[in-house]
């Protein structure tokens, strides 16, 4: 029996800046590019946060809707947006650029994430043996996940729902069981490395105790992140145990590769996955597997 197809995820930026590597994109057009060249190294989907010239935080609904409108006129890769996180409170205006994203087709995102739950952005210092922070804390009531969920379904846009630690996958359970997140189900586990001590360390062991908890009883296709370390050292477990992909800039530099691009990092593991049995899929595949409608 063939093993599934792997659907790599290139998270190409989030906020990381261009001081960790290079080739991290800023602008509409350099996402759009960017989504090209990954898509033709093996990705089906791209995750990208607006950002603005010079690097920093882009909020702009109509920011938003032309990287998504400009991915479209070069590539058929799905479309992953964010929303607003820690640093924007309300729970509409975390979502409204989705909305307006949405009432045309080709600015509408296929997913947009949602975090399920909550947890401390803090680091920790083991040098000077302190927190470099006290109160950054990203927040996200069960009230919020389901107005996120339900804002997203109505908009035609599927939630990729992102996990942090164990609770974070109860609460996805219990959202789709309860029908505000329709199956198949896209989840994302979210390790962190570099003592980001708010979700799961990057290692096979705290990789497998999620993976020990992911619901049988439900369709779900999940993939596999890590912040601030290198995704190879993980992504053989997660290939091997039917999960995907998500490696991007965004969450690492990867000075090990020698700073590459985020089109040769996605090449890098289509080929780990075609080594493992498990070729990249088409996003044609990816749209079959996770219920996304053309």
């Amino acid at each position: 029996m063939a093993m599934k197809k792997l659907i790599i995820t290139v998270r190409v930026n989030e906020y990381m800046d261009r001081s960790t590597n290079k080739h991290i994109p800023y602008t509409p057009d350099e996402i759009a590019q960017t989504a090209k060249e990954c898509r033709e190294a093996g990705a089906s989907i791209i995750h990208f946060h607006a950002r603005n010239s010079d690097g920093s935080p882009c909020y702009e609904p109509k920011v938003y809707a032309e990287i998504v409108e400009k991915i479209r006129e070069k590539t058929d890769i799905l479309v992953d947006s964010t929303l607003g996180v820690h640093t924007v409170k309300e729970d509409e205006n975390r979502i409204i650029h989705i909305k307006l994203m949405s009432e045309k087709s080709n600015s509408r995102p296929d997913f947009a994430a949602v975090d399920t739950g909550s947890t401390n952005l803090d680091t920790y210092n083991p040098t000077t043996k302190s927190f470099n922070t006290l109160n950054k804390t990203y927040i996200n009531s069960t009230e919020t996940c389901l107005f996120l969920a339900k804002g997203m379904t109505n908009s035609g846009v599927k939630p990729h729902l992102s996990v942090w630690s164990i609770p974070f996958i109860r609460m996805t359970h219990a959202l789709i069981d309860m029908g505000a997140i329709k199956e198949p189900a896209y989840m994302q586990c979210v390790l962190a490395d570099d003592w980001h001590i708010g979700a799961h360390p990057g290692t096979n062991q705290g990789l497998q105790s999620m993976i020990d908890f992911i619901p049988n009883d439900k369709k779900i296709e999940w993939t596999v992140a890590l912040k601030f370390g290198n995704l190879l050292k993980i992504a053989a477990l997660s290939l091997e145990n039917g999960g995907h992909l998500a490696p991007g800039l965004g969450d690492y530099a990867y000075p090990e590769l020698s700073y590459p691009s985020n089109a040769e990092l996605v090449y890098k593991f289509a080929e780990l996955g075609r080594s493992l049995a498990r070729p990249p899929a088409s996003t044609n595949e990816a749209r079959s597997m996770l219920g996304i409608l053309q």
